[in-house]
């Protein structure tokens, strides 16, 4: 790796790795290995690593892992985080950019205050499940991949919840699931906290996380387009929701993405 470094998109805290060098994916021993020894002076967890592969005029290619070395989810607030990174590594700003992470396609774009928004097309699958349908859950769940599985219930936010494990190893859901509770502030405004699959804890912000409690919420009308969503970080998250009528059509998510000296 050329150069690694600690990073941060709304609270989530990253290694940022120029793997220019090497194209190929690492082993989930070489993921524990490099937070093994990288760690943050404030002893806080490293939530998961992007290697930027490569950069082509407007097209930036990277990889995410999580910090147990699993590879092919989407994470919303590391792909911030690693085109920041590109964007002062050689990719241009103040345009539409496309990334390619862990193989999927996103639109974009590094702005003026150096947030960076990600714009998501509209959920591969979305689920209800209300309360009955789901062997050993009492409260109503909603289901929704975003190349990332998540489900979204109501608060509490509290990771102690015996639903939060009931939930995050159903048998309803093969590959596992992340585990967001929401609580509704006003229609524009939601507090949420994400219990991460491959961190298995609360993590300090979630993108794909806040994504999917807007969809959720507003599928049952309970917030509006336009939502700013804040994580146990306190670092806001703002959603917009395009639709035709009830079809969603793109999703943008966007936050800060800041160098962390830690």
């Amino acid at each position: 790796m050329r150069e690694i470094v600690h990073m941060s998109g709304a609270g989530n805290t990253f290694l940022v790795a120029d793997g220019r060098e090497n194209i190929s994916l690492l082993p989930p021993g070489s993921i524990r290995s490099l937070i093994a020894q990288h760690p943050r002076t404030d002893g806080a967890a490293i939530e998961g690593v992007l290697v930027l592969r490569g950069i082509d005029g407007t097209r930036i290619i990277a990889d995410f892992y999580n910090p147990d070395g699993s590879y092919g989810m989407m994470c919303g607030n590391g792909a911030r985080c690693v085109v920041r990174y590109a964007c002062d590594h050689g990719a241009p700003s103040n345009v539409e950019l496309k990334l390619v992470l862990n193989e999927a396609e996103y639109i974009t774009h590094l702005h003026d205050d150096a947030s960076v928004s990600i714009a998501f097309a509209a959920p591969k699958e979305e689920h209800s499940f209300p309360i009955g349908t789901l062997a050993n859950v009492d409260v109503p769940v909603y289901y929704v991949n975003v190349n990332s599985d998540h489900v979204v219930i109501d608060g509490p936010c509290d990771a102690s919840r015996p639903i939060v494990q009931v939930l995050r190893h159903h048998p309803a859901f093969p590959r596992g699931v992340n585990v967001n509770m929401v609580r509704v502030v006003s229609p524009t405004q939601l507090t949420i906290a994400t219990f991460e699959r491959g961190v298995e804890a609360i993590t300090g912000a979630c993108g794909t996380g806040a994504i999917s409690a807007a969809i959720a919420l507003w599928r049952n009308g309970r917030c509006q387009d336009v939502v700013t969503i804040t994580p146990p970080s306190q670092r806001p998250l703002v959603v917009s929701l395009l639709h035709s009528d009830s079809t969603l059509t793109t999703c943008i998510l966007r936050g800060d993405a800041i160098y962390d000296n830690s």
